[in-house]
């Protein structure tokens, strides 16, 4: 990154997993980045998404520096950068989302809904397709409601064995709770209530 440049950091509730901060038994925050050459520009585009209840700012940051340790720290799931924005490629994984100064706010909040909707679809799918045969069959069987003791003897193996298996899950997929675990595995179907 070269040159002055300002980033605001947001956070909206998820109806699915992506990277980002979880808060109580719910799945984690979607975050998402808005970047520009000059800080007003971040700071009216931040404007434009908070009058909607549904975001919150998480960080701001001013400087290459600053603004490349938010971008690293929080993994935004979609970025949106000003059109000047001097930005080579902060971060790979991230919907991009280019828009200009004057968008008007009802075009611009409707771009970042479909940015982060295709977010969203792009991350479950390259996430179920992290998992090995073996944690999805030890996924399915925990979502079906089956404890640790029960999945083990199902699969024949221990169960200090289901344990890291289903810690390799949850680190794959950045969930923190059996039950967002469940949830995952209802939403991408694994398994049927």
């Amino acid at each position: 990154m070269t040159g002055p440049v300002a980033a605001a950091i947001l956070a909206t509730q998820g109806s699915s997993p992506l990277a980002g901060e979880g808060q109580g038994g719910g799945y984690p925050h979607e975050t998402l980045a808005i970047v520009a050459e000059r800080r007003l520009g971040v700071a009216a585009l931040t404007a434009l998404l908070l009058r909607d209840p549904a975001y919150r700012l998480v960080v701001e940051a001013r400087g290459s520096a600053e603004v490349g340790d938010a971008l690293a720290t929080h993994q935004p799931a979609v970025m949106i950068e000003a059109r000047e924005s001097p930005l080579s490629s902060p971060s790979s994984e991230a919907n991009r989302l280019q828009v200009d100064p004057d968008v008007q706010p009802e075009v611009f909040a409707s771009s970042v809904r479909a940015a982060i909707t295709r977010a969203r679809a792009a991350s479950s799918g390259s996430r179920r397709e992290r998992l090995s045969d073996r944690e999805r069959q030890i996924l399915s069987r925990i979502a079906s409601g089956r404890s640790t003791k029960e999945v083990a003897r199902d699969c024949a193996i221990s169960a200090k064995t289901v344990g890291n298996h289903v810690s390799n899950i949850c680190q794959k997929l950045n969930l923190h709770r059996r039950a967002q675990l469940v949830l995952f595995a209802l939403e991408h179907g694994f398994t049927a209530l």
